[in-house]
């Protein structure tokens, strides 16, 4: 009789939590591809990375479900339509976009003017942080871990430098990174020579090749926030010979992906970044994930 109980409860407490999860709202029209889970070594494995890429982790990822796409403008409007919600770059009556010369803090940017034409199909940038955990809520889903992203993006943890693979990227298997054309007009250093990609901004979702997973530009286009709080190092353990600097990164999250105007080092997939939460940039976005099937 006691097992029958405890049985009972069980079924009872996982029917409780289940219910307490939040569904996902249809007309977001948000897709999300499954993940299986499964172990791999996080961080730098070619030796040529940033100190946050080390010391290398074998992490291990729960099956979990990961947005096909960056989320486009398009996906953003239906959220502020249907909420009303105000963006912080909104709220303060200044954000940053491309003036034509260079990027700047300028009044009334934000997510609709980031200063380069947008439409529907491209993803959405100048959000926070704040901001992608804001529409994440509506959308009944949330950001991805570090550890998630990074296994996803390398194909299950496949032992690569960016989406396409080890080498330099060639026509629409690449991606829209940091390329000639981005180079002339926005004055880069640090640029794929010798490649140019058709775009300077961003490009539509989907106008480059997915990944083995069907996961479009995990590398370029937009820096994607993910949930986690910044650490220096991975483990917060630093690699040998390295120590923690006084900078309060605990405060800033997390950025994977790269974006438009990144070259080879920053294009990376085990390259990370991190930024405050209320920070938004027209080189930032998201992309969704959640932890049970749509």
């Amino acid at each position: 009789m006691q097992k029958i109980i405890c049985a009972v409860l069980v079924v009872l407490v996982a029917s409780l939590v289940t219910s307490c999860q939040k569904r996902q709202r249809p007309e977001a029209g948000l897709e999300l591809v499954k993940i299986p889970g499964g172990s791999y070594q996080m961080g730098d494995l070619f030796g040529d990375g940033d100190a946050d890429e080390g010391p290398v982790q074998t992490v291990k990822v729960g099956t979990f479900y990961l947005g096909v796409t960056e989320v486009t403008v398009g996906q953003f409007k239906r959220f502020v339509a249907a909420t009303g919600y105000q963006t912080q770059a909104e709220q303060e009556g200044f954000g940053w976009a491309w003036n034509g010369e260079r990027f700047d803090r300028i009044a009334d940017a934000g997510w609709r003017n980031p200063g380069f034409t947008q439409d529907d199909t491209h993803p959405v940038v100048n959000v926070s942080w704040l901001d992608a955990q804001a529409f994440c809520e509506w959308a009944g889903v949330r950001l991805p871990s570090e550890s998630e992203w990074e296994y996803a993006a390398r194909n299950r943890g496949e032992k690569i430098r960016y989406a396409w693979g080890n080498d330099l990227p060639v026509d629409s298997s690449g991606g829209n990174v940091g390329d000639l054309g981005a180079a002339a007009l926005l004055r880069l250093k640090l640029y794929f020579d010798a490649y140019d990609d058709g775009f300077v901004f961003t490009a539509p979702v989907r106008s480059f090749h997915a990944n083995k997973l069907g996961l479009y530009d995990v590398s370029g286009n937009v820096w994607e926030w993910c949930a986690n709080h910044y650490e220096e190092f991975l483990g917060r353990t630093p690699p040998k010979g390295k120590q923690f600097s006084s900078l309060p990164m605990e405060f800033s999250r997390s950025l994977r992906g790269g974006s438009f105007e990144d070259g080879p080092a920053y294009s990376r997939l085990s390259e990370r970044a991190g930024q405050a939460p209320s920070f938004a940039y027209p080189l930032i976005g998201f992309r969704v994930a959640a932890s049970r099937k749509p």
